[in-house]
């Protein structure tokens, strides 16, 4: 089972608040504003946009920052 899917990657890069941050708590991730962050960050929305520009984001890019951030939330602790 995934930690880190599509949907939470397309929710973070259209959370409409700049300071959105994918956290893992007890397993599972949440998006929270970054100062409420009291989970492990996985990744903000800032960094995220940084990895992939402002344009629009297609889902086999969705797909491999899923992966990624996936593999990263298990490595981490998830």
């Amino acid at each position: 089972m995934r930690i880190v899917g599509r949907d939470e990657v397309r929710a973070l890069l259209e959370s409409p608040s700049p300071d959105a941050t994918l956290v893992l708590v007890a397993g599972r991730c949440e998006i929270v504003p970054e100062a409420q962050a009291e989970g492990l960050v996985i990744v903000s929305t800032r960094d995220l946009r940084i990895q992939t520009g402002d344009g629009p984001v297609d889902d086999r890019r969705v797909d491999e920052l899923a992966d990624r951030l996936d593999t990263l939330a298990r490595e981490l602790g998830g």
